[in-house]
């Protein structure tokens, strides 16, 4: 197994005048799990999609394990799986059971080793208990769970997930993030996801891209973008709405938004504190609580998307 899995090279996808990826470059390293970034539109998804083969890109190249997408992609499909546009990858009056015995079958698994790779498939996804029930039964997050399944049935080396966590709760969310570092750390398998889930890109990718009209404007880790955009802003819980003084005795303090009773400011230096407090005595406003908060992945993400569009 080569040390980058995939590789990408100056891609371009453009459709009639828009340019949905725009001369793109990148690696996915083996055994990583990386994490794509960026607003609707940006090019995550065509960019999935190029890899799998499933739509034709304009220039440059993509390579999988070594090999050209354009020229093997039968073969390239043999190592990957893929869980694109929700759960439609599934079919919805058939049971879990069926869905995973029909894909393994699609795959060439021998049927000697179907029941056994599918029971493990739906214990490790917490669905034993519904394999015998159709899905269009099931939630958004169970029918999420048994796409991921299907998508792993024939035990691939490479897993691109597009938005696995949109609309769904926290607890599926949990699961599908701990089985996905799971199948990482103790299966050595490699995974490219898309997702606008902040919190979940963070805990579970080391490494983040992020796209902006079809160009990489930001390729590093967690670790050094977080360390990059360290810095802390302050939230003010107030008993009612702010009043004109107390805005105005504060606005050469820093940045400061208003979401109801609540202010968030990001102050031009520490030192201000004490402005900022003696504004709250003077002005007699009424504050109910007071702490600091440092900027998560989506106040880097914001903040990173603003500076390249200046």
């Amino acid at each position: 197994m080569p040390q980058n899995c995939i590789q990408v090279r100056n891609l371009i996808k453009t459709y009639a005048d828009l340019t949905a990826v725009n001369r793109i470059s990148f690696d996915v390293r083996s055994g990583e799990i990386l994490g794509i970034l960026g607003p609707n539109g940006s090019g995550k998804t065509t960019t999935l999609k190029s890899i799998l083969g499933l739509i034709e890109f304009d220039e440059g190249s993509i390579e999988v394990n070594g090999l050209p997408i354009k020229k093997q992609r039968s073969e390239i499909l043999k190592n990957v799986g893929a869980v694109l546009e929700g759960a439609r990858n599934i079919y919805w009056h058939l049971t879990p059971m069926e869905n995973l015995t029909y894909f393994a079958g699609i795959r060439g698994i021998p049927k000697k080793n179907i029941s056994e790779r599918a029971k493990y498939l739906l214990e490790s996804l917490e669905l034993s208990d519904v394999a015998n029930k159709e899905i269009r039964q099931f939630s958004s997050g169970m029918k999420q769970k048994c796409a991921l399944a299907c998508a792993f049935i024939h035990n691939p080396s490479i897993l691109l997930l597009d938005e696995p966590t949109l609309g769904l709760d926290v607890e599926i969310t949990r699961t599908i993030m701990d089985w996905l570092v799971n199948v990482v750390e103790k299966e050595g398998k490699t995974i490219l996801i898309t997702s606008h889930n902040m919190d979940f890109v963070e805990t579970i990718c080391e490494r983040i891209l992020i796209i902006r009209k079809g160009e990489i404007i930001s390729h590093e880790t967690v670790k050094s973008l977080k360390e990059k955009f360290a810095r802390k802003h302050f939230i003010l819980d107030l008993k009612t709405e702010p009043h004109q003084a107390f805005l105005e005795a504060i606005s050469s303090l820093g940045t400061v938004s208003a979401h109801g009773s609540s202010l968030r400011i990001e102050l031009e230096t520490v030192n201000y504190l004490i402005p900022l407090m003696k504004a709250v005595g003077e002005t007699q406003t009424d504050m109910l609580d007071f702490r600091s908060v440092e900027n998560d992945l989506e106040d880097i993400f914001l903040e990173v998307i603003k500076e390249k569009t200046e």
